[in-house]
């Protein structure tokens, strides 16, 4: 209960400030008015709004994992996720509105005035990194698609950026080193020189994989979130050239051990079905289990809607039986 509760808190405190996003769009009530200052301390609003939802989707996951009111909080997700998305959407149409009036404005200046170019800060999310080799990969392609590679950026804004993204022990890396134009290439380098070790995130994976926890409880949830991990993992180590088209045999047993025993004992019925000559492919595999978490989640809405009409009927038979007995007096008088 302890921990529903502290994750609960959590999850208000970034509605809390997805709220406050929502306030600060309503208060732009003239956008053609906006100065320059304002038009950046937007970009820089999207940019922090666009990293909340990562955060919300992992503590909300949490909750969905522990608590037995499933419907309750796909409603909350469902209600934040609207939020979110038509804010974010409005935002990024504003910007979107202020950069081609921009682009219009500085079309019609002089030869002089025209050398000059704005930096257009990119509007989509910017990714994370806090020191896991397990996220390494995936911060390191988007970085590189989304500021690295991008040559309307300068390197100053480029250093921002890189500084903004890191976290925990990844930030330390390159916390001596002054933010100057020059010296963002330096800092970049530095960062993959740590980071980039083939050995280290292949070790890092295929750990992360054997480590995936045990599930306990039957769970459409949980179930799927196992698959989520493989399937991230898989995904790491073969484009860090690792053969796992190949471990199909490994890969359904390290699964089949981190089953609960109903879907423990599913499968072992489901593998004896098939022809004792034949290999069962890790893909046949993992879409067994896809089924089966839909059949759970489609058990598990029918019990959720089942206890709701029985609590309803309850309430109705407890209303009509107060109303007997009283009409019972009434007639006794």
């Amino acid at each position: 209960m302890a921990e529903e509760r502290e994750l609960v808190k959590k999850r208000g405190s970034f509605k809390g400030r997805l709220t406050a996003f929502i306030y600060y769009l309503d208060a732009l009530t003239d956008p053609k008015s906006m100065s320059r200052c304002d038009v950046t301390e937007l970009q820089l609003r999207i940019g922090k709004i666009e990293s909340l939802y990562d955060q919300y989707d992992e503590v909300q996951l949490k909750l969905e994992c522990i608590v037995d009111d499933i419907k309750l909080q796909s409603s909350e997700r469902s209600e934040f996720e609207s939020l979110y998305y038509k804010s974010l959407s409005r935002a990024q149409n504003l910007l979107s509105d202020l950069n081609k009036d921009s682009e219009s404005f500085h079309s019609g200046k002089s030869t002089r005035a025209s050398c000059y170019k704005p930096v257009k800060l990119p509007t989509i999310q910017l990714p994370k990194f806090n020191g896991s080799y397990k996220n390494w990969l995936e911060f390191h392609d988007t970085f590189t698609s989304l500021i690295h590679s991008d040559d309307d950026i300068d390197d100053i804004n480029k250093f921002h950026y890189l500084r903004t993204s890191l976290e925990g022990s990844a930030a330390v890396v390159i916390q001596s080193i002054e933010i100057s134009a020059c010296n963002y290439t330096v800092a970049w380098n530095v960062l993959c020189e740590r980071f980039d070790n083939k050995r280290l995130l292949i070790h890092n994976h295929i750990s992360a994989i054997f480590n995936i926890d045990t599930i306990t409880k039957e769970s459409s949830v949980t179930l799927k979130g196992l698959i989520d991990q493989l399937n991230k993992n898989l995904r790491s180590l073969e484009s860090l050239g690792e053969p796992v088209k190949h471990w199909d045999t490994l890969l359904i047993y390290i699964i089949t051990r981190k089953l609960d025993s109903k879907t423990f004992r599913e499968s072992e019925e489901y593998k004896g079905r098939i022809d004792k000559d034949s290999k069962i492919t890790f893909d046949t595999f993992l879409q067994f289990i896809r089924e089966r978490a839909d059949l759970i989640e489609m058990l598990e809405l029918s019990r959720d809607n089942s206890s709701q009409t029985n609590i309803k009927l309850s309430k109705v038979k407890s209303m009509v039986a107060v109303q007997v007995s009283r009409t019972k007096q009434r007639n006794s008088y």
